[in-house]
Formats: structure tokens, sequence, C-alpha cells
């Protein structure tokens, strides 16, 4: 959820919260844009420094983790965990660990030690603050979400030309499926293709090792509807397996940077130009709210993720950085390997 400024007129506030609701409903929205797009060099490989191993452990009863970073996870410019009593505030905890300016009765926020929102003054820029939790974009305000112990909250300031709603990122797990959204976790099942069930349990084995309560596996033709729409759902499997191609269809409305097209991975920089273009080998982890929630793809209640690949060999790779190197892709929208490089998107 964006947080405007006091720079935004009142017919702005009046035209996001139209285009929030919009991209919130559970409506098709039109595929991507058919005019062919012109073969780009391959992406660089050139690794980013690595972060330190990141244990992804339960935090004490009475911690939460606050993260701000700009860029989809590019630069982070805090990671601080903190002690919380029952009743503190996301925008009480950020301000605990952070200078923050706030306008519409400390509703929303403008700046965070310094960085100020795109519309502050007379900068009128398409970048702004957005605020997860536990790697779901927030539909309510800092002051309204009451943390849960073991919460991550997560700002990150980033251009929303493209996507002004990016309902989920992979950059905070395991969170989604350990701690949920405002206190309420919903059961995790890893649904694979066919030929992928052993690497679907080492999945779930590695998810319950990091403290995901209930986690089970099923064919994709065995999920009853009810578990559809009621959980945590992690796609194993390639670009053609069906849950997989049923997402890409609508990419953007599902805030996704990249996509399967052509048979190649397709990914897309914050401001909508095609980056990059990958081949075979190739695997991409991804994250949205559940398209098959009745309640919509805004409701934070479960998410989905993509961990697919173009051929056997990508959805290997994805699958293997879930299991072993997921602290390579913190605090990222999405991650795409390539040439065996864990690369953060977008």
């Amino acid at each position: 959820m964006r947080r405007p400024s006091p720079g935004v007129t009142a017919a702005k506030l009046f035209l996001l919260a139209v285009l929030i609701v919009a991209l919130c409903s559970c409506q098709t929205a039109p595929s991507a844009p058919s005019d062919p797009i012109p073969k780009l060099p391959p992406a660089p490989t050139q690794p980013t420094e690595p972060e330190e191993p990141y244990q992804a452990a339960a935090a004490p009863d009475d911690e939460v983790n606050i993260i701000v970073t700009r860029d989809f996870g590019s630069q982070v410019m805090l990671d601080e965990t903190i002690s919380i009593s029952g009743d503190t505030s996301a925008m009480a905890a950020l301000m605990e660990v952070a200078e923050v300016e706030t306008s519409y009765g400390g509703g929303f926020v403008d700046a965070i030690n310094g960085l100020s929102s795109g519309y502050s003054g007379s900068h009128t820029s398409k970048e702004d603050w957005f605020v997860f939790f536990n790697g779901i974009m927030s539909n309510t305000g800092a002051l309204d979400y009451p943390l849960q112990p073991g919460d991550t909250e997560h700002w990150d300031y980033h251009n929303w030309d493209f996507h002004q709603f990016v309902p989920a990122i992979i950059g905070d797990y395991p969170a989604p499926f350990r701690n949920g959204y405002r206190g309420k976790v919903y059961p995790t099942v890893v649904v694979y293709q066919d030929g992928w069930e052993e690497t679907a349990r080492e999945i779930a084995d590695s998810l319950a090792e990091l403290g995901v309560g209930e986690v089970t596996c099923r064919d994709w033709d065995e999920l009853s509807p009810e578990a559809k729409e009621k959980s945590n759902l992690i796609l194993l499997g390639d670009s053609n397996f069906a849950p997989i191609t049923e997402l890409n269809e609508p990419w953007n409305r599902l805030g996704f940077y990249g996509r399967f097209e052509d048979g190649s991975l397709r990914v897309f920089d914050p401001a909508g130009n095609l980056s990059a273009e990958y081949n075979e080998g190739t695997g991409l982890i991804q994250a949205t709210q559940s398209i098959w929630n009745p309640k919509g793809t805004g409701a934070c209640e479960n998410v989905v993720w993509m961990v697919s690949g173009l051929d056997e060999a990508g959805v290997r790779a994805a699958a293997e950085t879930l299991i072993d190197s997921y602290y390579e892709f913190r605090y990222a929208g999405a991650a795409v390997i390539a040439d065996g490089k864990i690369l953060k998107v977008p």
C-alpha cells in the first residue's frame, strides 16, 4: 500500500485508491502486449557479493525484525531486531530504529532516515515507500498493524511506474509461511508437477526445519478446491506446469517482473523495460498473493510462490536455491538462477 505525502492532491489520492482497488480485484487483466520484443544479449553473469549466511531461526517470543531497503532490496539501509510489547504497532517499531517523517495524522510515511517520497516537496518522481509484513504487501497502514512475535516488518523504497501493486516478495523467506499476516498463518502445500515429488518433499522438510508448522505435498490434480483457495502454495514445476501457466498469463497484474514467453524467461526492470532474457537451464523464484483466494490478490491471507524454470535443469536450480541458499536472495523481490548465479530481480 502506497503512503501518499502532503504534496498529493485529493484527486490523486482518489485515483490511486481506484487503481489499488482495481489491482486487488479478482478480475482477469489483459495479457502482456503482443508486440515483438527484440532479443537482448545474454544477461549479465557478474555475481553480486554474497551476504553473510542468514539463519532464519524463529525469533524469541518478544522480538521482531525491522528491515529498510531500497530498490527491491538491492541496498540495505537498516536491519534490526528489537523487542516489543503486546500492543506495539508497526509504526512505533519503525520509529524506534529509524528517523521517520509522517503525514495525515502520523499514518503515512513520507521519509525514512532522510529518504523522502517521490511526491515530497517539488520532487515528483515515481518512487515511494512500501511496507511488507512477512513478505506480504500490507493492505493497511503501519499505525493499524499490530506486530506479532517473530514478524518481519520490511520497508522498501522503489519505483512504482510499472507495478504500483507488488502483492508479495521472496526476500523475507520463510516468514510468509511461518508467520503469516496479522498473526494468521495458513497451511502450506508444496504442489508438484509429475516427476518432482521427491524434490517437493525435500522443500517441505526444509520448511519444517525453519519452523513452518503445517506443510504437505500434493500433485496439482490432487489439490482440493478448499486447499487451493485457503493455503499457501509453492508451485514446483517448469514453465508448462498448469498452475504456473495460469499465473504467467496475468503476470503484470500479479506484480511479477519475470515472465515465461516463447521458450525464454524475460525479466523487466522497475520501469517496465525488458532488462534481460534467459534461455535453457534458467530457474525462477517469484511470489504473489493467491489468485485462487476468492477475496482477491490483496486480501493479505495466503501467498503463491513459483519455484520454476524453463526446463528440468532450471527447476532443479530454483529448488536447490530455495532449500540450500535462500539467504542469498534475502531482501529481494524475486530471483533468477542462471549459470550457477542467483540474481535478484528486478
